[in-house]
């Protein structure tokens, strides 16, 4: 049932560790980690766990994720897909990243709520699916929101709109009239100078060491989601009571 639930495992590398047939035949008797440690003896990584493809390990190595069969000998680079489009190595690799957030980065984010649940948000003001998803989350009283702006280029106002709300008194009042779409339009308002004391490139730059390329980006009690995936989002939040 496992494999019927994958529809893609993009090969862009393979490489062939040393030995021949007598050393993958060794390996049946060797525990996985033990096999790549010994075919790949220079290989530095901080974690190693099983796949839901049978046979299949998941390595990270310098940040980055691989897979490793030991039967074969094989070490792989690429990405694993589910049948409904989910690219489970960007939200592995992306879930790892979560852990080089520090609490002054959380600092610079505006915090909303006091749920028990941690969400940490990465949006665009002007992103129709991030504004989706605000409307979302003001539903929930069980979050507590972590919110970081990072305006897209294809947005020409996002920019102002992020730094309207930053420099503002009163954020979550601003952060409602933003996304709500009250100051779409409005360039009376818009084009105003703001100053919101250098906290717009300070959230950006969260957004870089997080890696995030696109908006709406969610770690949901650490559990990175991509987009308005609300099941996937609520499967994560179902796990804190």
């Amino acid at each position: 049932m496992a494999m019927k639930r994958w529809i893609g495992f993009i090969c862009l590398t393979v490489a062939l560790s040393a030995g021949g047939p007598g050393a993958f035949a060794a390996n049946r008797t060797m525990q996985p980690q033990d096999v790549l440690r010994k075919q790949f003896p220079k290989l530095k990584y901080t974690s190693f766990k099983k796949t839901a493809i049978p046979g299949l390990y998941e390595v990270i190595a310098d940040g980055r994720i691989v897979y490793f069969n030991p039967k074969t000998g094989y070490l792989v680079v690429g990405e694993i897909y589910t049948n409904d489009g989910r690219n489970l190595t960007q939200e592995r690799a992306l879930g790892e990243r979560y852990k080089l957030l520090t609490p002054n980065d959380l600092k610079k984010a505006i915090k909303v709520g006091t749920g028990k649940n941690i969400v940490v948000e990465v949006t665009d003001p002007d992103c129709p699916y991030c504004r989706k998803m605000h409307s979302y989350w003001d539903l929930r009283k069980d979050v507590t929101r972590y919110i970081f702006f990072k305006p897209l280029d294809i947005h020409p106002d996002s920019i102002k709109k992020a730094t309207y709300i930053l420099a503002a008194q009163d954020t979550e009042k601003a952060l409602f009239e933003v996304y709500s779409g009250q100051l779409d339009g409005k360039r009376q308002i818009l084009d105003k100078k703001y100053d919101d004391n250098g906290r717009l490139n300070a959230q950006k730059a969260v957004a870089d060491k997080l890696q995030v390329t696109a908006t709406p980006s969610f770690w949901v009690n650490g559990k990175y989601v991509s987009g308005a995936n609300i099941p996937l989002i609520e499967k994560y939040l179902e796990k804190v009571r």
